[in-house]
């Protein structure tokens, strides 16, 4: 009983602010404390550190609140509130049964990687489902080299490039031609939008990362998890990856295994 929480909510869904008060009512009844947020109000801000956060959303939300976080041990419960809501643990109408097994302790935990991104002037952040990487100057194409361990690996030229981790092999990289991986593999996925060159996804360890060398005359724009803004004047950026030292944890309710859970949904 008892226990110190964060409920984020989409204020994109009215139905999802109601349920956010229904379960802070829930769990203050129980004797927890609430903090009560919209997706919007935590972004470039840090939570308090809770005991447990509830993502009531699709998986915009459960980004931004993996990001405001002050802790990445701290777990996260995602309860479907979104179209596709490939990130969550519970539906909708499971809300109280799901807050029901959080205040008796009956769930478990998993840790998902997270990728860390860094150029030659500092480290840039860490992501859980994906960069893009695009020209500033809209329409105009992207150069990019795939280095690792110092020899180029394949180069292509593209409107963008995605770079995914397996949990995110389900989202934007799967709606461009990359395959789904498996969340066990600590693996990136390579996949190129609308490429004039015959590129292919790649998957490549993380076992000692690797670089990736972009060019565009116009500048180059990133976007992590949909929602990070990064641009960088240069117009030849190097990149290096490798599997980041954080990890997002999320709370399973013994519902099926995540990531076949995933896959399913996916693919209907």
């Amino acid at each position: 009983m008892g226990g110190y929480y964060a409920v984020i909510y989409t204020q994109k869904r009215r139905e999802a602010k109601e349920a956010a008060e229904r379960a802070k009512r829930f769990l203050e009844e129980r004797g927890g404390l609430v903090e009560l947020k919209s997706a919007n109000q935590i972004v470039d801000r840090k939570l308090p550190k809770v005991d447990l956060a509830i993502a009531l959303g699709g998986d915009g939300t459960i980004l931004k609140t993996v990001k405001a976080l002050p802790d990445p041990t701290i777990p996260i419960l995602g309860v479907n509130f979104g179209r596709g809501g490939f990130l969550m643990e519970a539906e909708a109408d499971m809300l109280e049964e799901a807050l029901d097994k959080i205040v008796n302790g009956d769930y478990e935990l998993e840790k998902a990687m997270m990728i860390a991104i860094e150029t030659e002037g500092g480290i840039i952040g860490d992501f859980l489902n994906e960069i893009y990487i695009t020209s500033q100057a809209l329409g105009k194409l992207l150069k990019a080299r795939v280095i690792k361990d110092g020899t180029e690996i394949i180069k292509v030229e593209a409107d963008g490039l995605i770079i995914s981790t397996p949990i995110g092999s389900t989202a934007y990289a799967y709606s461009a031609g990359g395959p789904i991986v498996d969340d066990d593999i600590e693996a990136a996925i390579i996949t190129a939008v609308c490429p004039i060159s015959n590129f292919r996804p790649i998957v490549l360890s993380l076992n000692r990362g690797f670089n990736i060398e972009v060019t565009s005359n116009y500048g180059i724009s990133a976007m992590l998890d949909g929602f990070i803004k990064k641009k960088f004047d240069e117009q030849v950026l190097r990149l290096k990856f490798r599997k980041s030292d954080k990890a997002a944890t999320f709370v399973r309710l013994g519902l099926g295994e995540s990531f076949a859970k995933r896959v399913r949904k996916k693919l209907g």
